[in-house]
């Protein structure tokens, strides 16, 4: 019965993903959701170019991986637990109990710039996880990491242009943010985005293998 059941999950790698339903189970996924996407926003990626002997050719790139953590909470917990637990996120992370964010917590930050990139994730949750939802082909998954990022950016983007335009911001201040915020991180949200997908994608078969 084992090795039957163990040679069903190994096939149905090739097939949908099963979704997840709701238990005791379920919502330990979610608090260990919560608690991965709470580390990637402390967690910075140093990514080196050039030779470090040369000051000129020498550039040091510092990553944040929140956003492809919130798309493996859309591949794993699918469209509703998914949105469940990014609006638990937001929720704790606006309480001055629980300083979430980057720069800390509590409802004030929603005055921050950069509050929009987070408030966009619940809109990229439930665009990925739906997109997911229709297909597991590669262009299904390529169009929910796609949608998951621009949406992200996009929002992000647009809050923090209210917030500038709201506390008479320059133009140069908008667009260095939108550089150091956005443009020089997009290409990889969409590279780990994938990455972030397939992986979730394993980890929902092997806790389908486990609990049956």
């Amino acid at each position: 019965m084992l090795n039957k059941r163990v040679k069903e999950g190994i096939k149905s790698l090739h097939t949908e993903s099963p979704q997840i339903r709701f238990c005791l189970g379920t919502l330990a996924l979610m608090f260990f959701c919560i608690v991965l996407l709470v580390i990637a926003t402390f967690t910075q990626i140093r990514i080196d170019f050039g030779a470090q002997n040369s000051v000129s050719n020498y550039l040091r790139f510092e990553y944040i991986p929140q956003i492809p953590i919130v798309i493996f909470i859309a591949a794993l917990l699918g469209e509703t637990w998914g949105l469940v637990t990014i609006l638990f996120y937001i929720i704790l992370g606006l309480t001055p109990a629980f300083p979430f964010f980057g720069l800390g917590g509590g409802l004030t930050y929603i005055f921050q710039y950069n509050f929009g990139y987070i408030f966009a994730y619940i809109f990229a949750v439930l665009l990925s996880a739906k997109e997911l939802k229709r297909g597991n082909g590669i262009l299904n998954i390529v169009f929910a990491m796609l949608y998951a990022v621009i949406s992200i950016h996009a929002i992000g983007i647009i809050y923090m242009f209210i917030v500038a335009l709201i506390r008479h911001d320059s133009l140069q201040f908008m667009g260095n943010f939108i550089y150091y915020q956005s443009l020089s991180k997009i290409l990889y949200d969409i590279v780990f985005g994938i990455i972030a997908i397939l992986f979730a994608k394993l980890c929902k078969k092997f806790i389908w293998l486990i609990t049956g």
